[in-house]
């Protein structure tokens, strides 16, 4: 893997997301991703500048009305450059926090991530060649998430955001009841990630 991009939305640090509340654990731990040869760039999403998140751009993003923001226009730069997308993120209520969402809402939008036709098959993706991984931690039980509800999270940004907008493979690792989990617990889901990156995701 040549580069690769980590987002991680951070909010203020709660017990069940530990493992991700602090960025230097995060670059620390999610190293082997990339290993010596490559690029890592961190962006935290929190720190993002107000027009990546809110009152910028039109949900949906109608660009020919009206100039893309430079600072969207940046990190869709870094999106195009990353080889291997890794989302760093709680899951609060099977959803993603408001900053993820935001950024989500308007950066990917038509004509850069997707793009649209009259005719079938309708759809272009236009994010194909990028890989992806989502690392986050929920507080409900594994069955409720992967077996009632299907964990409807994942479904949203891998099969509605990161697929959609061609994405592959696109992953998960999640740490399930995290405001339950021991400390070593935790520690193993943090040696699990290290893993996947000495793995090449």
């Amino acid at each position: 893997m040549d580069a690769g991009e980590l987002l991680q939305a951070r909010h203020p640090a709660e017990p069940q997301h530990r493992p991700f509340s602090s960025s230097e654990r995060q670059v620390r731990v999610l190293d082997p991703v990339v290993g010596p040869a490559a690029d890592l760039l961190l962006v935290a999403v929190a720190e993002l500048g107000h027009g990546c998140l809110v009152g910028a751009q039109p949900v949906g993003g109608d660009r020919g009305s009206r100039p893309l923001a430079a600072e969207i226009k940046i990190q869709q730069d870094l999106i195009h450059w990353c080889d291997h997308l890794v989302i760093v993120t709680p899951n609060w209520w099977e959803s993603a926090p408001a900053l993820l969402k935001g950024y989500i809402d308007r950066v990917f939008l038509p004509e850069f991530a997707v793009r649209y036709h009259s005719r079938y098959p309708y759809k272009e993706a236009l994010l194909r060649g990028h890989s992806a991984r989502v690392i986050y931690t929920g507080s409900a039980p594994w069955a409720v998430c992967r077996l009632f509800r299907t964990d409807m999270f994942w479904r949203w940004i891998g099969g509605c955001v990161l697929r959609y907008c061609g994405f592959s493979p696109a992953r998960r690792l999640a740490l399930y009841r995290a405001s339950e989990s021991s400390e070593v617990r935790r520690a193993g889901f943090l040696a699990e990630v290290a893993d996947l990156g000495r793995r090449a995701h």
